[in-house]
């Protein structure tokens, strides 16, 4: 996670329709039903609090991505969680929730976002260049070494891409435009087209139909090609 999480943000803001039923396969939304039992069963979980945009698929295939099992809540789930491995906000206001959770008291928070540090989570920025590194070493330090048999396997349905197509796109789809595109690997904007429409097809063709740029990205995280 890195300074392309914050493009993905900004393309949200402008985009704020993802591909929903990607985002299910990506990350796992826990059910919130009544008079359910405790979640329990997220003990040895990283869960992530979810704040309705892109950056919750993103942040949870990251987490799976490292090794550690992950899942979506939304914030009205917090007060009834139990014992999560850790837990992960991304804003000021879950914070605050978190905090009011008298269950929670023990349980390590990481804050993904701007800010003063407190003794009571770790502060990770997601602007900074370390951040995915930072990222792991805080999961490490509170949940323990991560599990490599938890690593999902790439998706059935995995479009190819090839090397040159990902580092291309990669390049456009987490903020620059085609100039810039073009510029940074010493193309004609027209090939950076070509790319990126050539992919989409393919995504198209596999059932799996791409709007804009922010969604391609997506699929690409999917897929394992781009980290997040």
């Amino acid at each position: 996670m890195s300074a392309p999480l914050d493009e993905l943000h900004r393309q949200h803001e402008t985009n704020p329709q993802p591909n929903v039923s990607r985002l299910n396969s990506v990350g796992r939304t826990v059910p919130q039903s009544a008079g359910s039992q405790p979640h329990s069963h997220l003990r040895r979980l990283a869960v992530v609090v979810a704040e309705g945009d892109l950056f919750d698929a993103a942040l949870v295939a990251l987490i799976e991505g490292a090794g550690y099992g992950a899942t979506l809540v939304e914030p009205g789930q917090i007060p009834s969680l139990r014992n999560p491995a850790v837990l992960l906000v991304r804003s000021p206001g879950s914070l605050a929730k978190v905090r009011r959770a008298s269950m929670l008291r023990n349980v390590r928070v990481v804050f993904l976002g701007d800010g003063i540090a407190s003794r009571d989570h770790i502060r990770i920025s997601p602007r900074s260049p370390g951040a995915e590194s930072a990222l792991r070493q805080a999961l490490a330090a509170i949940v323990g070494p991560p599990d490599q048999q938890s690593t999902p396997h790439a998706p059935a349905d995995r479009v190819r891409v090839t090397e040159r197509e990902r580092e291309i796109l990669q390049t456009y789809t987490l903020g620059a435009t085609l100039r810039e595109t073009s510029q940074a690997h010493q193309i004609a904007e027209s090939t950076v087209r070509e790319h990126y429409r050539r992919v989409v097809r393919r995504y198209e063709e596999a059932g799996r139909p791409i709007g804009n740029k922010a969604q391609l990205v997506l699929e690409f995280m999917a897929d394992g090609w781009v980290r997040p």
